[in-house]
């Protein structure tokens, strides 16, 4: 590395040291009237105890600056969070663990968020967990979600072990049926009826229900996986 170069990486890094100095003392001055006491004690330290004024209180409140506005950028910037929130949403709903990497496919409704996307692919794998991005042609449907941007659609397969998972659903099953049997031993008998408080009955009615969706769900299940 060069002279050159090296001044350069310097210059980029006291601006970027001035960058979040500023934003940090601008952020004290924010706080100050919530939390006087600490605000006012770092604000002191930042300046290294010569403060332009003699109290942080008496500093003038940040103020906007419009030549700080870039709506374009915030446009952007909008586009890519819903894009990530949507990738990691639809990996939450195929149960993926944290850990996989995924491909994902969009589809870009307009050529400036198809640039956008491609700009900032590093971003997107990196915060959404994505192996790569396809790009498609055609809007998507089924499991994919959709915005006046784009649509997005995770692609994932989940391996998993049949004799397994074959074994538990049998097991949730047996278990299911003994449960619904009691229950509804107890809900015929009039003695218990006469004697069980009334939210214990309800509860029991309730769950009664529940079982009775949750044994034929389990059994086809079981039907789709083949087990025996």
């Amino acid at each position: 590395m060069n002279a050159g170069t090296d001044d350069a990486a310097n210059a980029s890094t006291r601006v970027a040291l001035n960058n979040i100095v500023g934003v940090f003392e601008a952020s004290l001055r924010l706080l100050s009237p919530i939390m006087p006491f600490l605000t006012e004690e770092i604000w002191h330290a930042v300046f290294d105890g010569k403060p332009p004024k003699r109290s942080i209180a008496l500093a003038a409140y940040p103020q906007p600056d419009a030549k700080q506005v870039d709506l374009v950028a915030e446009t952007q910037m909008a586009v890519l969070i819903d894009l990530i929130v949507a990738v990691r949403n639809l990996r939450a709903e195929l149960k993926v663990e944290p850990k996989v990497s995924v491909p994902i496919q969009v589809f870009s409704h307009d050529a400036e968020t198809l640039a956008m996307i491609r700009a900032n692919a590093g971003a997107i794998k990196r915060l959404a967990n994505v192996e790569r991005i396809d790009e498609v042609n055609a809007a998507l449907t089924g499991s994919s979600r959709s915005t006046a941007r784009f649509d997005v659609a995770v692609i994932y397969e989940k391996k998993i072990d049949v004799a397994a998972e074959c074994t538990r659903l049998k097991k949730d099953l047996e278990k299911y049926n003994g449960e619904l049997g009691r229950a509804r031993a107890q809900l015929s008998n009039e003695a218990f009826l006469g004697k069980a408080p009334a939210k214990v009955v309800e509860g029991l009615r309730k769950r009664t229900a529940e079982l009775e969706t949750l044994i034929p769900r389990t059994e086809a299940a079981m039907k789709e996986l083949g087990c025996k």
